[in-house]
Protein backbone atom coordinates (compact mmCIF):
# COMPACT_ATOMS: atom_id res chain seq x y z
CA UNK A 1 0.00 0.00 0.00
CA UNK A 2 1.61 3.21 -1.17
CA UNK A 3 1.33 6.09 1.57
CA UNK A 4 2.16 8.72 -1.14
CA UNK A 5 0.04 11.85 -0.67
CA UNK A 6 -2.10 10.24 2.42
CA UNK A 7 -2.73 12.28 5.23
CA UNK A 8 -1.87 11.03 8.72
CA UNK A 9 -2.41 12.43 12.25
CA UNK A 10 0.10 11.55 15.02
CA UNK A 11 -0.67 12.62 18.35
CA UNK A 12 1.82 12.99 20.80
CA UNK A 13 3.57 13.61 17.27
CA UNK A 14 6.43 16.20 18.82
CA UNK A 15 8.51 13.83 20.76
CA UNK A 16 9.72 10.29 21.12
CA UNK A 17 8.34 7.52 19.55
CA UNK A 18 5.64 9.85 17.67
CA UNK A 19 7.90 12.09 15.82
CA UNK A 20 10.16 8.89 14.72
CA UNK A 21 6.09 7.75 13.09
CA UNK A 22 6.00 11.40 11.79
CA UNK A 23 9.29 11.30 9.76
CA UNK A 24 9.33 7.79 8.95
CA UNK A 25 5.45 8.45 7.10
CA UNK A 26 6.82 11.76 5.50
CA UNK A 27 9.76 9.59 4.62
CA UNK A 28 6.79 7.21 2.80
CA UNK A 29 5.26 10.63 0.82
CA UNK A 30 2.07 11.35 3.75
CA UNK A 31 1.44 14.95 4.81
CA UNK A 32 1.42 14.86 8.75
CA UNK A 33 -0.57 16.95 11.47
CA UNK A 34 1.46 17.00 14.49
CA UNK A 35 -0.83 16.67 17.53
CA UNK A 36 1.54 18.12 20.33
CA UNK A 37 0.95 19.91 24.07
CA UNK A 38 4.00 21.46 24.80
CA UNK A 39 7.14 22.57 23.18
CA UNK A 40 5.91 24.27 19.76
CA UNK A 41 9.61 24.78 19.19
CA UNK A 42 9.94 20.94 18.56
CA UNK A 43 6.99 21.04 16.47
CA UNK A 44 8.19 23.93 14.09
CA UNK A 45 11.39 22.04 13.85
CA UNK A 46 9.49 18.84 13.01
CA UNK A 47 7.56 20.26 10.76
CA UNK A 48 10.45 21.98 8.86
CA UNK A 49 11.76 18.59 8.30
CA UNK A 50 8.87 17.07 6.93
CA UNK A 51 8.54 19.89 4.46
CA UNK A 52 12.26 19.44 3.62
CA UNK A 53 10.87 15.72 3.07
CA UNK A 54 8.48 17.14 0.29
CA UNK A 55 5.31 17.00 2.15
CA UNK A 56 3.10 18.94 4.11
CA UNK A 57 3.53 19.26 8.19
CA UNK A 58 0.72 20.92 10.39
CA UNK A 59 1.53 21.34 13.94
CA UNK A 60 -1.80 21.73 15.95
CA UNK A 61 -1.97 22.75 19.81
CA UNK A 62 -4.09 19.84 21.17
CA UNK A 63 -5.02 17.91 24.44
CA UNK A 64 -6.24 14.41 23.42
CA UNK A 65 -7.86 14.08 27.01
CA UNK A 66 -10.52 16.58 25.59
CA UNK A 67 -12.88 15.37 23.16
CA UNK A 68 -13.09 18.25 21.47
CA UNK A 69 -9.58 18.72 21.24
CA UNK A 70 -9.55 15.37 19.05
CA UNK A 71 -12.30 17.29 17.15
CA UNK A 72 -10.40 20.17 16.28
CA UNK A 73 -7.38 17.74 14.86
CA UNK A 74 -9.45 16.03 12.53
CA UNK A 75 -11.18 18.83 11.43
CA UNK A 76 -7.88 20.89 10.80
CA UNK A 77 -6.80 17.72 9.00
CA UNK A 78 -9.86 17.94 6.80
CA UNK A 79 -9.87 21.84 6.48
CA UNK A 80 -6.33 21.62 5.49
CA UNK A 81 -5.30 18.76 3.76
CA UNK A 82 -8.48 17.85 2.59
CA UNK A 83 -9.13 14.30 4.22
CA UNK A 84 -7.75 11.76 6.98
CA UNK A 85 -6.13 8.89 6.09
CA UNK A 86 -4.20 7.24 8.97
CA UNK A 87 -5.04 8.23 12.84
CA UNK A 88 -1.65 7.29 15.29
CA UNK A 89 -3.04 7.47 18.56
CA UNK A 90 0.50 7.22 19.93
CA UNK A 91 0.05 10.23 23.24
CA UNK A 92 0.34 8.37 26.06
CA UNK A 93 1.77 9.23 29.59
CA UNK A 94 2.94 7.33 32.51
CA UNK A 95 2.62 8.18 36.50
CA UNK A 96 5.90 7.92 38.00
CA UNK A 97 4.10 7.05 41.52
CA UNK A 98 4.07 3.97 43.46
CA UNK A 99 0.45 2.02 43.52
CA UNK A 100 0.29 2.98 47.32
CA UNK A 101 0.53 6.80 46.57
CA UNK A 102 -1.01 7.44 43.18
CA UNK A 103 -3.97 9.80 43.33
CA UNK A 104 -6.78 9.55 41.88
CA UNK A 105 -6.21 12.68 39.83
CA UNK A 106 -2.89 10.76 38.25
CA UNK A 107 -4.71 7.96 37.40
CA UNK A 108 -7.36 9.80 35.73
CA UNK A 109 -5.14 12.17 33.71
CA UNK A 110 -3.29 8.72 32.57
CA UNK A 111 -6.88 6.97 31.86
CA UNK A 112 -7.81 10.14 29.72
CA UNK A 113 -4.53 10.55 27.97
CA UNK A 114 -3.76 6.87 27.48
CA UNK A 115 -7.55 5.31 27.00
CA UNK A 116 -9.71 7.66 26.60
CA UNK A 117 -7.81 9.74 23.68
CA UNK A 118 -7.73 6.26 21.68
CA UNK A 119 -10.68 5.19 22.05
CA UNK A 120 -11.84 8.67 20.73
CA UNK A 121 -9.74 9.49 18.41
CA UNK A 122 -10.16 6.32 16.59
CA UNK A 123 -13.95 6.91 16.94
CA UNK A 124 -14.05 10.76 15.11
CA UNK A 125 -11.17 9.48 12.65
CA UNK A 126 -13.29 6.66 11.55
CA UNK A 127 -16.36 8.81 11.56
CA UNK A 128 -14.48 10.83 9.27
CA UNK A 129 -13.03 8.33 7.09
CA UNK A 130 -16.14 6.41 6.72
CA UNK A 131 -17.53 9.35 4.63
CA UNK A 132 -14.16 9.29 2.72
CA UNK A 133 -15.15 5.78 2.18
CA UNK A 134 -11.30 4.72 2.65
CA UNK A 135 -9.26 4.17 6.31
CA UNK A 136 -6.10 2.90 7.75
CA UNK A 137 -6.07 3.39 11.63
CA UNK A 138 -3.09 2.60 13.30
CA UNK A 139 -2.67 3.13 17.49
CA UNK A 140 0.24 2.46 19.46
CA UNK A 141 -1.84 1.75 22.12
CA UNK A 142 -5.38 0.14 20.89
CA UNK A 143 -6.32 -3.64 20.22
CA UNK A 144 -9.52 -3.51 17.92
CA UNK A 145 -12.08 -6.01 18.58
CA UNK A 146 -14.93 -7.19 15.96
CA UNK A 147 -17.40 -8.51 18.31
CA UNK A 148 -19.93 -5.50 16.82
CA UNK A 149 -20.74 -4.17 20.64
CA UNK A 150 -18.95 -1.98 22.94
CA UNK A 151 -17.25 -3.27 26.48
CA UNK A 152 -15.42 -0.67 27.91
CA UNK A 153 -12.18 -2.70 28.37
CA UNK A 154 -12.04 -6.20 28.04
CA UNK A 155 -8.75 -6.57 29.68
CA UNK A 156 -5.90 -3.83 30.67
CA UNK A 157 -2.54 -5.08 31.34
CA UNK A 158 -1.66 -1.67 31.66
CA UNK A 159 -2.93 1.82 31.01
CA UNK A 160 -1.16 2.05 27.43
CA UNK A 161 -3.27 -1.25 26.58
CA UNK A 162 -6.71 -1.47 25.72
CA UNK A 163 -9.23 -3.25 24.12
CA UNK A 164 -11.72 -1.18 22.77
CA UNK A 165 -15.29 -1.55 20.66
CA UNK A 166 -15.11 -2.36 17.32
CA UNK A 167 -16.80 -1.08 14.16
CA UNK A 168 -20.19 -2.89 13.00
CA UNK A 169 -19.80 -6.09 11.14
CA UNK A 170 -20.15 -4.75 7.61
CA UNK A 171 -18.13 -1.72 8.30
CA UNK A 172 -14.77 -4.10 8.89
CA UNK A 173 -15.14 -5.02 4.61
CA UNK A 174 -12.97 -2.13 4.10
CA UNK A 175 -11.01 -1.07 7.58
CA UNK A 176 -7.33 -2.01 7.67
CA UNK A 177 -6.44 -1.87 11.09
CA UNK A 178 -3.16 -1.83 12.82
CA UNK A 179 -2.26 -2.18 16.59
CA UNK A 180 1.29 -2.33 18.45
CA UNK A 181 1.73 -2.49 21.90
CA UNK A 182 4.50 -1.71 23.83
CA UNK A 183 6.57 -3.75 26.09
Amino acid sequence: MSLKNKVAIVTGGNSGIGKAIALELAAQGTNIVIDYISHPEATEQLEQQIIALGDQAIGVQADVSKVSDLQLLIDTAVARLGRIDIMVNNAGIESRTSVLDTTEEQYDKVLDINLKSAFFGTQLAAQQMIKQAAVAASSTSLRFMRTGRCPATQHIASPKEVCACSLEPQEWNWLRTTSLSWG
